[in-house]
């Protein structure tokens, strides 16, 4: 959806064609601190699925290698993948938002001249403007047309709404070194002003017409939760800020819990396929997440304690991970008793 909208921003002029690249590069942590504790989830669960489908976890369990065994080997990875996502979650994805904020905002904040496409009407709240030709740097300009918006004018005592029109051979946008202000140097043209329907048109001929385009950019300001540091949520008193922290520190244990969760549920009857627990399995999952974001929710309404915040959470699922484990192993363990009794 952000991918759809930025190129639709793109198409349109109000971003740079070189910066949608930037904004999905900086987007990118973002999005695989999401998808790795699920790629986790399911490499585990199809993985683990196919050794019980061909009893090739039968014949590793024959050679002593039991469930806590395979529970350590899959713990190792799922422990690196957990410390991967917490330098995303803590570091990379804040970073990035704040980098693609700080973007955005410049972009916004640039002249209609910074966006113009040569041969094209660009039109920008109360301006229009249209350049024949344009050099690469969009600084030097051909056969400009510039609509100015209304603006009001007395006549007579009366005051009328005017419009100006400016027209150039030639135009060179510059920045004045000591102010920072951009204005458009114009020349060889002339400016029209005056009222639809009435015929007393002011119009003045230049060699030289200075434009003012815009005064010197401020420094982008942070303002969104998602882009700021961790270490500036850190011991806040606000509650959006208390549970955007946990949130970051959430998905790391989401990928320990999971991987835990998964080995349980990968275990299925040959003759069933590895696909019958998929969907229950993935429904889990997704309640465990369902359940982070509605929980970050009434932690930035009030609703619950930030002492409790997310951590019930995990809590829950780490109770029911737990339990599957020792469900799993104490079938086994009696399974095995029942073998060896006969």
């Amino acid at each position: 959806g952000r991918f759809i909208k930025y190129m639709a921003e793109a198409a349109s002029g109000r971003i740079l064609g070189e910066v949608l690249f930037a904004v999905m590069a900086y987007r990118l942590p973002g999005f695989l601190e999401l998808i790795l504790p699920l790629s986790l989830f399911l490499g585990v669960l199809l993985a683990y699925g196919q050794l019980y489908l061909s009893n090739e976890m039968t014949v590793l369990n024959a050679c002593g290698i039991g469930q806590r065994q395979v529970l350590i080997f899959t713990l190792f990875p799922a422990l690196s993948l957990a410390v991967l996502v917490g330098v995303l979650s803590l570091y990379l994805t804040p970073l990035g938002n704040s980098r693609v904020e700080q973007i955005l905002t410049e972009q916004k904040s640039r002249t209609e001249f910074e966006t113009l496409t040569p041969g094209r009407f660009h039109s920008g709240g109360d301006l229009v403007v249209y350049a024949r030709s344009l050099s690469t740097d969009k600084t030097q300009m051909e056969k400009l047309f510039i609509y100015q918006g209304e603006k009001n004018r007395e006549v007579d005592g009366e005051i009328l709404v005017s419009q100006i029109l400016l027209t150039a051979q030639t135009g060179v946008r510059r920045v004045d070194p000591h102010s920072g202000d951009q204005y458009l140097e114009l020349r060889n043209g002339y400016r029209y002003e005056g009222t639809p329907g009435r015929h007393d048109y002011h119009k003045m001929s230049f060699e030289s017409y200075r434009y003012r385009l815009g005064t010197a950019a401020e420094p982008v300001e942070i303002r969104k939760l998602k882009s700021r540091s961790t270490a500036s949520l850190i011991g806040s008193d606000v509650l959006k800020e208390k549970a955007e922290l946990q949130w970051r520190i959430s998905m790391p244990l989401l990928v320990f819990i999971v991987g835990m969760m998964a080995i349980p549920l990968s275990k299925v009857n040959p003759r069933h396929g590895r696909f019958l627990k998929l969907i229950p399995s993935v429904m889990l999952y997704l309640s465990y997440v369902l359940l982070l974001i509605t929980s970050q929710k009434w932690i930035e309404k009030g609703e619950i304690s930030p002492v409790f915040g997310l951590w019930w959470v995990h809590g829950v699922f780490f109770v029911i991970a737990l339990f599957m484990l020792l469900s799993s192993r104490y079938q086994f363990s009696l399974r095995r008793l029942w073998v060896g009794g006969q």
